[in-house]
């Protein structure tokens, strides 16, 4: 049983970081669409965030496992939950990282601007250092909270951690002990997940990236 469970327990972390890293680089195109002052391109972007936030990751993973192929565009389930990981988590980073520029102080802006640095000098050396300091801790928590979503892709027959531990129940009948024994699984990878974000996090601040929790 645990070594079942522990498969299962990898296949969920495996997901799950594709799912950040796919949710990350989608979130950071999105960011800019924003502060942009074309209004098709700001509706889009805040359409798109209302939409995927708004709609739950059941419905969402349901709609891209039986939608796709409908539309000649086959895939596996485990290509497919990666694609409902990276569209759900994306909607969350880009809104964190738009969160992280709107906490920069104008006055840090004004003296950026005043530096004379081209403008993705001034992104690379002022926006992004000051905005990572703000954005960083709710980032480490839509990580986490990703790890734990990824359970509902068991729905389109994703094997992981939650599926293992509904093929175990339905062979030995032992509810509580799968069950218990993957939800400590859970939580040993959402902690470590936040660990590993804090001590990201003080190394940043050791190099003057970062500054202290609140």
């Amino acid at each position: 049983m645990l070594r079942l469970l522990l498969q299962g327990a990898f296949y969920t972390l495996v997901l799950a970081v594709a799912g950040i890293a796919g949710g990350t680089t989608l979130g950071l195109l999105l960011t800019p669409l924003g502060f942009l002052r074309a209004r098709p391109l700001r509706a889009f972007y805040h359409v798109f965030i209302f939409f995927t936030r708004g709609t739950p990751l059941l419905v969402l993973a349901l709609l891209i496992f039986y939608g796709l192929p409908a539309m000649n565009f086959s895939q596996g389930p485990y290509v497919a939950g990666t694609i409902v990981l990276t569209i759900y988590s994306s909607a969350f980073f880009a809104e964190v990282f738009r969160g992280g520029v709107l906490a920069i102080q104008r006055t840090h802006l004004e003296s950026g601007r005043s530096l004379g640095l081209a403008p993705l000098a001034f992104l690379r050396r002022i926006i992004a250092p000051l905005a990572l300091r703000y954005a960083l801790p709710p980032y480490v928590n839509v990580c986490v909270m990703m790890v734990k979503a990824s359970s509902i892709l068991s729905i389109i027959s994703v094997w992981e951690l939650t599926l293992a531990a509904r093929e175990i129940i339905e062979r030995t009948l032992l509810v509580f002990t799968a069950l218990g024994i993957a939800a400590g699984l859970y939580f040993i990878m959402c902690f470590g997940v936040d660990r590993l974000g804090r001590r990201v996090e003080r190394h940043l601040m050791r190099r003057g990236f970062v500054g202290e929790r609140v």
